[in-house]
């Protein structure tokens, strides 16, 4: 499951000189995630974590470790490492979630802990990615029902690649309907600051393969708003009928028609060409933004655009 850079959030507390004096560091931190200075972040953030006692900010620290690891683990791929090397990276990333979430529980750290356990199980092999299937969406079920916390991102893109990559019944319980709607959420929690061109490339392939004509997508949607409208006191499961929402007459802000006048193959092409167009409007890129620049216009080439 491709990830892009996450762009962490800076405390900006200055109850104690120690704290004031530390903060110049994580905004310095930031600054080399956005420019896509890894190496020099993850050192900086282990070099900062020596040097404070407050614990909020070494969840903080703790939780950018987690980030970046996984980041570095995709460069290293790109550059051919092996798979020892990845799981090994993995393994980190997943270590420092856990750490994070022991000194303050925060929801973006299980979002890269159910993160850096997906990407583990993906490099292993289909079995192993089976194995990790049910940790990976209680994670992030926790982060939902139990922390209350629906914003996350990077969380719902990774739930939506969870059921759109794993078989249906009775192996698993794979299921491109939701992956669409998950999937959905995941495109409308991006904060303005943020790329995330893959996430579009992501919802593009899921309504590719689904394949619904405009008539069908109109009758499901309507199903669908039904089902959403209905109280429910799992909010993780209520986001599974998401497409639903704000019901068939509804249109993106990607689109210039509604949902119910177009089909699933017509609105894949129209996220493809909003995330060319978010990319090269975009100031800065980082080698994964390019990556996944690529591989969008590589797609689109695959179907006839």
């Amino acid at each position: 499951m491709k990830k892009t850079v996450f762009m962490g959030a800076i405390l900006l507390s200055m109850a104690t000189m120690l704290f004031a004096s530390i903060s110049p560091q994580l905004k310095e931190i930031d600054r080399l995630i956005t420019y896509d200075k890894l190496d020099e972040a993850k050192a900086l953030a282990e070099k900062t974590l020596t040097e404070t006692s407050d614990k909020k900010e070494q969840s903080d620290l703790y939780f950018i470790l987690s980030k970046v690891t996984l980041s570095l683990a995709d460069e290293v791929e790109a550059l051919g490492a092996s798979k020892d090397e990845l799981f090994a990276l993995f393994e980190e990333g997943e270590r420092y979630a856990d750490k994070s979430i022991e000194l303050f529980e925060n929801a973006p750290a299980y979002v890269y802990k159910g993160s850096n356990i997906g990407r583990w199980g993906e490099t292993k092999g289909p079995l192993n990615a089976l194995s990790k299937a049910d940790p990976i969406r209680e994670t992030i079920k926790y982060v939902v029902n139990d922390l209350k916390d629906t914003e996350q991102t990077v969380g719902w893109y990774l739930i939506g690649q969870l059921y759109y990559q794993l078989p249906g019944w009775p192996i698993s319980y794979g299921n491109k309907e939701i992956a669409v709607s998950v999937t959905r959420k995941a495109i409308d929690t991006i904060e303005p600051d943020q790329l995330y061109i893959g996430h579009f490339m992501g919802l593009a392939k899921i309504l590719w393969d689904r394949n619904w004509d405009a008539s069908k997508r109109n009758s499901k949607i309507k199903s669908m708003e039904k089902s959403w409208n209905k109280e429910k006191s799992d909010i993780f499961e209520k986001h599974f009928y998401y497409e639903g929402s704000r019901g068939e007459n509804f249109k993106p802000f990607y689109s210039s028609v509604n949902l119910n006048k177009m089909d699933d193959r017509q609105e894949a092409v129209m996220l493809l060409q909003y995330a060319i167009n978010k990319y090269k409007a975009w100031p800065i890129h980082t080698r994964g933004d390019d990556r996944a620049y690529q591989e969008i216009l590589d797609l689109l080439s695959k179907w006839g655009y």
